[in-house]
């Protein structure tokens, strides 16, 4: 027989405001309709605890607030935050408990979370008891901001009713005995089901003024005089939920927002806007542990245009500056056209890449910091410029491709971990150079002497070649050298070579690579 859990949080567009604004924290805070500049008489939707202490109410108006305090801070609700709130509030118990009911705000503006908790081991096998299910919770949401109220019982009214009962002091917990909960919902007043003002004021013109009192009464009875709305209260004062828990699943992509009150015009404001959305969205990353595999801005201006730009990422990570980087070379590249209004981050979630030690070859560079530096080097370097090089079909040598970069696994055997890599003999590499470099080369009677470049020359002790390659005769700019390999003053060789397609009174020459 599975128990049900309920965390509640009283006041919670106050939470979500002041988790995306943490210097809010200890301010008096009162909280009128979304979307419009807070006027005199605009109503109070919600008001912080600090609020309520110094004589505000919900349903005042602001005029009326500030006749008991001038010390209030005025903001409009944002629907943006609100919902990213309640994902991350949602996310965060998921990650403990897979059967997660998110419904909508409730009475006072309170976010509620209901879980089916199935009863095997005393809590759900991966807890013993209810006290170290509800540590577990309060564990997983305190660093986002979260401190509910939690309410553990055998039916989910009890819990719903015991929660909100606990979020009056964030944190507190309370624990319905198994099969205590008729015993313990008798005690409570009518008021914790939230009915309606007019059955309300007809119960308690008849003395009913508790749940027992109410359970007491014929189920006909209560049907008769007060409707379909007094048997549902009738139920629940029984404990009987009129549905059962509706399990919801996090989102595939993860969404952060924000609406900016003025407006912002700096790429430097608008960087500040996007590093606080990215640092919320990588803290719900992390209790999921999972990286950024994608991410998309969304900009609307004040003139109501609405765009979307797509960042691409080399590979999943969770650093907040290397995508902050690509954040900033991708508005420096194309800034939007007018104030921004609204922001908001998209990021699709992705599995870091995994690594299996070895026994027998030393351990690679750690995945995740594999993949930071891929995405430092896509932001220093540019789009399209970072990965894994490809043969390309060419006949040019210095022809080149980019695959997405992906680390090839070795042979690992104790074999292979004592094989020579080479038969023993000294073996030289050539570094090609992209693009190759425009060099001076000076000869004398047909011998090469020396070749230079923006002043520094460097002598020749012997050369080999030439070789010519001659391919792409169909192509607008066909292919026609002469390369030689060259030994340098010092030991250093290198390799020429001598474009022939250029028809001038000096031959061009360029430096192609290195020899390592």
């Amino acid at each position: 027989m599975p128990r049900y859990a309920s965390l509640c949080i009283r006041n919670f567009p106050v939470v979500a405001l002041r988790r995306a604004e943490p210097e809010l924290r200890g301010a008096s805070l009162l909280l009128t309709r979304k979307g419009q500049v807070p006027q005199p008489e605009s109503r109070i939707l919600c008001c912080s605890s600090e609020a309520m202490a110094r004589g505000a109410e919900t349903g005042m108006t602001v005029a009326q607030a500030m006749a008991r305090s001038s010390d209030f801070l005025v903001r409009p609700m944002d629907p943006e935050v609100l919902a990213g709130a309640r994902q991350a509030f949602f996310e965060a118990v998921f990650t403990v408990v897979p059967h997660v009911e998110l419904p909508d705000l409730g009475e006072e503006a309170a976010q509620s979370i209901h879980i089916e908790v199935p009863n095997a081991g005393g809590a759900g096998g991966r807890f013993r008891t209810p006290g170290g299910l509800a540590a577990a919770l309060l564990s997983r949401l305190t660093p986002g901001g979260f401190l509910p109220g939690v309410g553990v019982a055998d039916r989910l009214v009890t819990a719903m009713v015991a929660s909100e009962k606990a979020s009056g002091q964030p944190g507190e917990v309370v624990l319905i005995a198994p099969g205590g909960d008729r015993a313990w919902l008798s005690e409570r007043p009518l008021a914790v089901l939230h009915p309606d003002a007019e059955i309300h004021d007809w119960l308690e013109g008849l003395g009913i003024q508790s749940l027992g009192q109410l359970a007491a009464i014929p189920r006909a009875q209560v049907g008769t005089r007060l409707g379909t709305q007094g048997v549902l209260l009738w139920e629940k004062a029984q404990g009987i939920y009129p549905q059962s828990l509706r399990r919801n699943f996090p989102k595939v992509d993860l969404v952060e927002g924000v609406s900016l009150e003025w407006g912002v015009d700096s790429i430097e404001a608008l960087l500040f806007v996007l590093r606080g959305l990215l640092e919320r969205l990588l803290t719900r990353l992390r209790l999921r542990s999972l990286a950024v595999a994608g991410l998309r801005v969304r900009l609307e201006m004040a003139d109501g245009v609405i765009q979307e730009r797509p960042l691409e990422l080399l590979a999943a990570t969770r650093e907040a500056k290397v995508i902050l980087n690509g954040l900033r070379l991708e508005l420096e590249r194309r800034p939007p056209h007018a104030a921004v209004a609204k922001a908001a981050l998209v990021l699709v979630p992705g599995e870091t890449r995994a690594e299996q030690l070895d026994l027998f070859r030393p351990s690679g560079p750690p995945p995740l910091r594999l993949a930071t530096t891929l995405a430092r080097l896509a932001s220093i370097c540019g789009e399209g410029r970072v990965g894994r090089p490809l043969q390309a079909q060419g006949y040019r040598p210095e022809s080149c491709g980019l695959a997405p970069f992906s680390p090839v696994r070795r042979e690992s055997s104790p074999e292979a971990a004592t094989r020579p890599s080479v038969s023993g003999k000294p073996t030289m590499f050539l570094r090609l150079l992209r693009p190759a470099l425009r060099i001076e080369v000076e000869k004398k009677g047909g011998a090469f002497l020396a070749f230079g470049r923006n002043g520094t020359t460097c002598g020749i002790v012997r050369v080999g070649g030439p070789w010519r390659i001659e391919a792409e005769w169909w192509a607008e700019n066909p292919c026609c050298r002469d390369y030689y390999d060259v030994e340098l003053r010092g030991g250093r060789f290198c390799r020429i070579y001598q474009d022939l397609n250029v028809t001038t009174q000096n031959a061009v020459w360029f430096l192609a690579g290195l020899y390592d």
